[in-house]
């Protein structure tokens, strides 16, 4: 794990961040395991501290780095640095993720300019969370022309408020096709927008 050029940085160099000379990659690899074992780093390092060998940490790390490359076999630049431990600790014994619905999905979402966070993209198809993308939101110049055509009423309460008082919301939800464009604003009371989920 701790030098340039090791097993761990060839394996694994394209999914973690750090530098394993500085045992950034151990450090990782640690954390991972601990988390597998609902355990902070101190208590797995306590408990393992008189191995012999760190075997059981290198196959544990083996089989996370596997299980990513069966998954998402492409490797891209956005994959770099993620919690791959901590996502094979929750879905690596699942058996639904085809990894080519996965990477056709993955090619879809890269090429959404409403996705901001394209990192977030692995997260959000194991977990389905829309948020881990990180979508893109309406601008002030966007969220007041819809606030205006409105005539500074919620459509779902037909209360009037302050252009302040209000989000600016997709009409068609983004997971529904909708895009972040000012056809597709609409501008929300607080209450009206929270209770929508």
């Amino acid at each position: 794990f701790s030098k340039t050029g090791c097993a761990a940085d060839t394996l694994a160099g394209d999914y973690l961040k750090g530098a394993s000379i500085r045992q950034e990659y151990l450090e990782t690899a640690i954390l991972w395991a601990a988390s597998a074992e609902g355990k902070t780093i101190e208590a797995y390092m306590a408990q393992h501290q008189n191995d012999p060998s760190a075997v059981i940490l290198w196959n544990y790390f083996r089989s996370v780095i596997d299980w990513v490359q069966a998954i998402f076999p492409k490797k891209r630049k956005e994959m770099k640095g993620l919690p791959w431990g901590l996502f094979y600790n929750v879905h690596g014994k699942r058996t639904d993720l085809d990894p080519k619905k996965l990477e056709l999905e993955i090619q879809r979402l890269m090429g959404d300019e409403d996705v901001t966070k394209k990192s977030g993209i692995y997260e959000y198809l194991l977990t389905g969370e829309e948020k881990k993308l990180s979508i893109r939101t309406f601008d002030r110049r966007d969220a007041l022309a819809a606030y205006e055509k409105q005539g500074h009423k919620c459509p779902i309460c037909g209360e009037t408020f302050e252009f302040e008082q209000m989000h600016a919301d997709h009409i068609t939800p983004w997971s529904k096709g909708g895009k972040t464009t000012p056809e597709n604003c609409q501008m929300l009371c607080r209450d009206c927008n929270l209770k929508k989920g």
